[in-house]
This record gives structure tokens, C-alpha cells and sequence, in this order.
């Protein structure tokens, strides 16, 4: 997950990071959970954990039908309270509650960006509109 946050991250311009994204892009699951190899039996990933921004190549790369699917599961995920949590263990109380912010925090931010998530990645070099 990191190395293609990572590439994700390289400017646009770059064909070796292009490549190597394209390559790890194709290791992750579009159309559900991904188990974590040596994580915990029910930790899992899903396709907003490889590419949470919009705008990004790796966006484009999963598609548009895997990131609408997953921001869904993403809002209907939403508690009671408003808040969002992890599903991956933590190893206190108090690293939960911090854990549950800042996934609310992710949640909110890909949701409240639901309606531009489609724009094309970001060039070097280029301005925002």
C-alpha cells in the first residue's frame, strides 16, 4: 500500500514511477476487501486505502466503478455518533479513540470530495483551477 501511495505521489512526468504503478495497480482488489498478508484475521483493505485522493493516476488506474462501489461502503460504514472506525485492531482504548478520529476524518474528506474525485491526475508543473 505505501510503495503505490508513494508513486501515486511522484510527478505525472516521471515513466518510471508510471510503470511501477501501473504494475502494483494491478495487485489490488477493485471489488471488495483485500486481506493483509500478516495482519490480523479480519484486517483488510480496500481500494480507497490504495488511492484516497482524487485527482490521482492511481484513481484512474482503479477505475471508476471500483471507487464509486467503495466510497458507498464507505458512507454506509458511518456510525450512529457520525464517526467512522478502523478495522484493525488497536492496542488500547485510547489508540482507538485516536484511530476512530482520524478515520472519520479520511472518511469525510473522500466523501465531501465524492463529486470531484474524477478529475485527471495532476501534472508537474500545473496550476489548480
Amino acid at each position: 500500500m505505501f510503495a503505490i501511495r508513494f508513486l501515486d505521489a511522484v510527478p505525472g512526468d516521471t515513466p518510471q514511477a508510471s510503470t511501477l504503478l501501473e504494475r502494483l495497480a494491478q495487485s489490488v482488489v477493485r471489488d471488495g476487501p483485500a486481506p493483509v498478508a500478516g495482519g490480523a484475521a479480519d484486517e483488510v483493505l480496500y481500494p480507497l486505502n490504495f488511492a484516497p485522493y482524487a485527482g490521482t493516476a492511481m484513481r484512474a488506474l482503479l477505475g471508476y466503478q471500483a471507487v464509486e462501489a467503495d466510497l458507498e461502503r464507505l458512507a454506509g460504514q458511518q456510525q450512529a455518533d457520525g464517526g467512522w472506525t478502523v478495522t484493525y485492531a488497536s492496542y488500547s482504548p485510547a489508540a482507538a479513540l485516536e484511530w476512530r478520529g482520524y478515520m472519520t476524518v479520511q472518511a469525510i474528506a473522500a466523501l465531501q470530495a465524492r463529486t470531484q474525485w474524477w478529475r485527471p491526475p495532476k501534472r508537474a508543473g500545473s496550476r489548480p483551477a
